[in-house]
């Protein structure tokens, strides 16, 4: 399937977004997390995944979308950055799909210049669209660096 990008779709609240499976190294069932003084607020803590402490980042509250309501579909993304495992907490994962070139288009720049640097693309999915953002953009260089 040329020009085939396969999408993580999961949802934010009332938002619907992707995330390109390439950037996804699983996806676990949320567990306690473990807080750390003196983060920054969408910082939610810390997990054990298999013997690894891996920071875990709220994005509703990164994203400023209010707070996550913790379910029993309530999951966390693992992806790594630059050798470093970090979680998300999505309110649900809901499929994968795949997308075709046509399908995805560029985030408008109008969006993109209102610190949007996080949101990639746009994907269209039926009537449904996606926003797809890159997960290594997330967070600052500096904020990376503080979770260390």
């Amino acid at each position: 399937m040329e020009g085939m990008q396969k999408i993580v779709v999961f949802t934010l609240n009332n938002e619907v977004c992707g995330v390109d499976t390439i950037q996804v190294r699983e996806i676990v069932k949320y567990e306690e997390i473990t807080k750390l003084p003196k983060m920054p607020q969408f910082i939610a803590g810390v997990i054990s995944l298999r013997g690894t402490v891996v920071p875990v980042v709220n994005l509703n509250q990164r994203f400023e979308l209010g707070d996550s309501e913790i379910t029993k579909k309530t999951k966390i993304i693992i992806t790594d950055l630059e050798g470093k495992l970090i979680g998300f907490i999505v309110n649900d994962v809901l499929e994968i799909i795949k997308l075709s070139a046509e399908n995805i288009e560029s985030t408008p720049e109008i969006i993109r210049k209102i610190d949007n640097s996080y949101l990639k693309n746009v994907g269209k999915n039926g009537d449904n669209l996606i926003s797809i953002l890159d997960l290594s953009t997330i967070l600052t260089d500096t904020e990376i660096r503080n979770l260390n």
